[in-house]
């Protein structure tokens, strides 16, 4: 997994990519209100193929070094699965797409990267490019970013941006599912919004 990690630290945060055009409905979310523990809370990202939904949730571990929480998006077709790894200065914060970490086999050790081994330079290459794509963007109600991912217990950020993520869901489905029949994905871009609130979180995945 080392060089995993080395891939995400190298996808840096581009300094001229603009909030304004995906957050422009953003004004309608409330300036302030009640927070909401990060593993109970509910996003949604509205589209036309109907709403996309996204949840951070709890393991028994810590799946990263940097939260003890995973996050799920689920479009029409399926679910997605990542960890987070986290960069120094403006590399930000990066997705790490994993196995379903409720199932029986994640139990020892946590579930299997999707990531293929960079055995060659080519490989290495195609990964950091769907790296690269796996941005991620927490966003306080300033809708200034965060520098890292929420944790269990912390308040959930009131706004999240994955930029690039149906980018990959078109081209690379076959490297954020272990369905190796998926088919290319939809998902506009844009901000999921903070619409709800579990009365209880999630049961803890594995590991």
């Amino acid at each position: 997994m080392a060089h995993v990690f080395r891939a995400a630290l190298r996808c840096a945060l581009p300094a001229a990519f603009a909030l304004a055009p995906a957050l422009a409905h953003a004004e309608d979310a409330p300036a302030q209100g009640a927070t909401c523990p990060a593993e109970r809370a509910i996003y949604t990202l509205p589209s036309e193929d109907g709403a996309i939904q996204a949840a951070f949730i709890p393991a028994k571990h810590w799946p990263s070094v940097v939260s003890d929480l995973y996050f799920k998006v689920t479009t029409g077709q399926r679910d997605y699965w990542f960890s987070f790894a986290v960069s120094n200065g403006y590399g930000g914060i990066t997705l790490l797409p994993v196995e379903n970490p409720y199932d029986a086999k994640a139990e020892d050790g946590g579930p299997a990267s999707l990531l293929p081994d960079a055995e060659t330079p080519e490989d290495q290459d195609a990964e950091l490019e769907l790296l690269a794509k796996l941005r991620f963007l927490p966003l306080d109600r300033d809708l200034m970013v965060t520098e890292n991912p929420p944790s269990a217990g912390q308040d959930a950020p009131p706004y999240l941006m994955t930029p690039e993520l149906g980018q990959a869901l078109w081209y690379d489905v076959t490297m954020l599912t272990a369905d190796p029949q998926a088919e290319r994905d939809t998902m506009p871009r844009g901000a999921f919004r903070l619409t709800g609130c579990r009365a209880e979180a999630p049961a803890k995945a594995w590991p």
